[in-house]
């Protein structure tokens, strides 16, 4: 009896198995459903914003997923290999910034200054093996939307605990750290509505 149909025979067979085998894909992550507004975030601002536009250090360019055992390696930066965000964090933050600040302006008209947020960290540090929280870090300018002039600045850094020690638990932790964040911005145009409203005019013009 011929080699050949033996050969082609097993050749099959191993194409009829490798078609069955499934390769594991990392889970992909975003913030979710978040609503444009939120009522106990208190009222919209009332510094006209008309864009917003997120860029990220260098370190948080891509997809991954960073933690950090800060009660092991302090020093080291690590990503989970079986999660990944969906895309860029800056890409969702701007995303979510866009829907909660400009769009969600009662009397948005199209018109306004420039919200420029640089996004500086965003890790889940474990503190213990059973415990840890996201770390978001930013820096957030008010410029008009022509030139460089920076009409204000403002810092902001948000811990929020994740309710499990997973890659799971970070996400819930970091949706609810943007959610903290689009509040605090609020506040600070309050500030300047408050301290700077000659910046609210520059704005409306």
């Amino acid at each position: 009896m011929s080699k050949w149909p033996i050969a082609i025979l097993a050749g099959l067979l191993l194409a009829a198995c490798g078609s069955n085998v499934r390769t594991t894909e990392a889970a992909r992550y975003d913030f979710g459903n978040l609503p444009a507004k939120v009522t106990e975030a208190g009222p919209v601002s009332r510094v006209p914003i008309a864009a917003v536009d997120v860029q990220a250090a260098s370190w948080l360019s891509g997809p991954a997923m960073h933690f950090r055992l800060a009660y092991a390696e302090p020093l080291r930066r690590q990503s989970f290999t079986e999660s990944r965000w969906a895309a860029p964090p800056a890409e969702l933050l701007e995303a979510f910034l866009k829907r909660r600040i400009v769009f969600g302006q009662a009397d948005f008209n199209g018109s306004g200054c420039r919200l420029q947020v640089t996004l500086e960290e965003l890790e889940q540090r474990f503190d213990e093996p059973q415990k840890s929280q996201t770390i978001l870090e930013v820096r957030a300018l008010l410029t008009p939307m022509r030139g460089a002039e920076i009409l204000s600045r403002k810092a902001f850094l948000i811990h929020k605990p994740a309710p499990t020690a997973d890659a799971r638990g970070g996400v819930a932790a970091a949706r609810d750290a943007v959610q903290v964040l689009a509040a605090d911005i609020g506040g600070w145009f309050d500030e300047v509505v408050r301290e700077k409203p000659a910046i609210v005019e520059r704005c409306r013009t």
